[in-house]
């Protein structure tokens, strides 16, 4: 077999994949995600273009926390997906679907929880019933 390519995936290939709300486009991202599954292509994905689809699925398509993680997780855990720290955002993901209401507060709380300490410096109160999450309000 054939060393496999190297892709960008943007979000709006992920969101057509797991949405397959467009028969076209959809289908065309089904044969990259079935080419990926195949070992043909490896995407690589920015963090930024994950959070995009995280924030379009949740506000535009109004997806729950939970929803969004079911549709992600599989994706974003499979071998030829490549994410910049991955297990971070295989987390974030994991604890946006468990009730963190933002993204971008899972992110967080896994960036924190990845430290070791768990300390998050945030003056969001529901952020400290994130288990292995310490939340602090200052340094002093």
């Amino acid at each position: 077999m054939p060393a496999a390519i190297e892709c960008v995936v943007d979000a709006n290939v992920i969101l057509r994949f797991v949405l397959g709300d467009d028969p076209g486009l959809s289908a065309k991202a089904r044969t990259v995600f079935e080419a990926m599954e195949r070992g043909e292509v490896v995407l690589a994905c920015d963090p930024v273009n994950l959070a995009e689809a995280v924030w379009v699925l949740a506000s535009y398509y109004r997806a729950s926390g939970a929803d969004i993680a079911d549709a992600l997780l599989p994706l974003v855990k499979a071998a030829g997906f490549h994410v910049p720290e991955k297990d971070r955002y295989v987390q974030a993901l994991e604890l946006f679907g468990q009730g963190v209401l933002r993204f971008g507060d899972a992110c967080a709380c896994a960036t924190a929880i990845a430290a070791g300490s768990g300390r998050l410096i945030s003056f969001d109160r529901r952020l400290s019933s994130v288990h292995g999450i310490r939340r602090i309000k200052t340094v002093s």
